[in-house]
């Protein structure tokens, strides 16, 4: 599969998840640079925001969204990057949020969801939304990675399951 930077191509290294596959359940890093398994932290309907790196301008917007929509909504919302625990932890402290945000900074969720960009080796901007069951009901990896997701369409998925 192939998105863009602008004019710029960006391979994914693998076939990417898709709508119905399960979700790998592998280990990523919280912020204390604690080994935590990914499948601890879905809790029924939950909705995965994925961003490249969390310092720069689209992931910084994209992740405040996510940590705002939260707040209101009645499943869990988390985040992954690749970024260090201690970017993460910096960045929720400069922006006052209280988020779960977890780190793929070994690259097994990259690699196991087909979601590296082999260009850059980061994860490539995608949401998705992800039963009790481990099953994706909804997947969107934008096709531009200077671009948003579509917040009101994972939102939207998610209400109808509700």
């Amino acid at each position: 599969m192939q998105i863009k930077r602008g004019d710029q191509i960006i391979h994914l290294a693998g076939e990417p998840l898709q709508k119905g596959d399960r979700l790998p359940l592998v280990d990523l890093y919280n912020r204390d640079k604690e080994v935590v398994q990914l499948g601890n932290y879905i809790k029924g309907l939950t909705v995965i925001s994925i961003v490249p790196d969390i310092n720069t301008k689209t992931c910084d917007i994209q992740t405040n969204r996510f940590a705002a929509l939260a707040k209101e909504k009645n499943y869990p919302i988390l985040t992954i990057s690749f970024n260090d625990p201690a970017d993460i932890t910096n960045w929720c402290q400069v922006n006052n949020v209280d988020m779960t945000y977890l780190s793929d900074q070994a690259g097994h969720f990259a690699k196991a969801s087909g979601l590296e960009m082999v260009e850059n080796g980061k994860l490539a901007r995608t949401v998705l939304l992800v039963d009790d069951a481990n099953q994706i009901q909804y997947i969107e990896i934008v096709a531009d990675m200077r671009d948003e997701p579509n917040y009101d369409a994972v939102l939207a998925a998610a209400d109808q399951l509700i």
